[in-house]
């Protein structure tokens, strides 16, 4: 048995420098891992990604320093991350946003736009219903809503009745909104949002019930519905906001305010039940601010599935974020 342990020696480190050198190997395992992912969503899988790609790289590093030496290695990893830096400027000029490339974090946008998509940013303007406010019009826009109940009585809040009552479900006020949200909207300025019911269907069609949602926004007396041809688009939320914790947002535009010569977007997520800005967490005492245009990054001008998983996962996003089980179906504009 001794007598072989040279020769086994030798095997395994062969197995290890064709693995090394092998990009058919190598893609073939992170490409099973992640499809594991995929089927069956457990965390476990993503984490084995990015060990994969970790433990690809150090071989990868392995195999150059025992063929040309750690000078010729480090000069190549050199060339190798200028020639990633050059094409991704040459992206950037191209496209003309700082962000060409971006991985969707959420489920927000289903069934869209799927979680782990890598999306291909442009920054031309965004199609989108456009309005135009003062600078009064817009502090009120951007500040805490009054809620009209049916009893006729008003109520002021932070973020957004629907935040509220999902945070305070026992809640008089919530219990008559759960069932009847339609008799309920809340003003903010010259915007009024009005509730209605949506329907949440499971994917695999295991469920469906309703839930409260926004149905439509009136500015100036007519009603703008969600409408699913205006432009999806990245913004990075100000600090301070709560979307600032996950980093980049990719949302749909719902309104470019005007005010003035600044330029701001009301935007919400396909799959959620309002916009950005009706958004706020009273454990945190954190809600969103309308993004201006030094936040905007530019619109969505296409996407390749699954890719962005790799990024997620070296940026530790493993475990799958809320409702990507189902999707959300808005009523009719009535």
């Amino acid at each position: 048995m001794a007598g072989k342990a040279p020769a086994e020696s030798e095997s395994l480190s062969g197995i290890v420098d064709k693995f090394s050198t092998d990009w058919v190997y190598q893609f073939s395992l992170i490409g099973i891992t992640l499809a594991l992912y995929i089927i069956t969503k457990n965390s476990l899988f993503g984490v084995l990604v990015l060990l994969e790609l970790l433990f690809i790289v150090a071989l990868e590093i392995r195999h150059g320093v025992r063929k040309h030496g750690w000078k010729a290695e480090l000069r190549d990893i050199a060339i190798s991350l200028g020639a990633i830096l050059l094409l991704w400027f040459a992206a950037m000029f191209v496209m003309g946003t700082s962000v060409p490339l971006n991985a969707v974090v959420s489920c927000s946008m289903l069934p869209n736009i799927e979680r782990g998509d890598m999306v291909l940013v442009q920054g031309s303007q965004p199609a989108g219903y456009e309005v135009e406010i003062s600078q009064q019009e817009f502090a009120q826009l951007n500040g805490s809503p009054t809620v009209y109940p049916p009893d006729g009585s008003t109520r002021l809040l932070r973020g957004s009745l629907y935040t509220y009552c999902a945070q305070f479900p026992t809640d008089a006020t919530c219990r008559q909104f759960f069932a009847d949200p339609a008799s309920f909207h809340e003003a903010r300025g010259p915007f009024s949002f009005q509730y209605g019911k949506c329907t949440r269907e499971n994917r695999e069609g295991r469920f469906s019930y309703q839930t409260p949602c926004l149905e439509y926004v009136e500015f100036n007396g007519t009603k703008y519905y969600p409408d699913l041809s205006h432009d999806t688009i990245v913004y990075g939320p100000a600090q301070g906001d709560l979307y600032s914790l996950a980093g980049d947002i990719i949302h749909r535009v719902y309104f470019t305010v005007h005010v003035g010569d600044s330029t701001f977007y009301l935007t919400k997520g396909d799959n959620n039940p309002v916009m950005d800005i009706q958004e706020y967490s009273y454990s945190m005492e954190m809600g969103n601010s309308p993004p201006g245009q030094a936040q905007y990054k530019g619109k969505v001008v296409g996407r390749v599935p699954f890719i962005g998983y790799l990024k997620l996962f070296t940026a530790g996003f493993f475990s799958e974020t809320t409702n990507c089980d189902s999707t959300l179906a808005t009523p009719m504009p009535r």
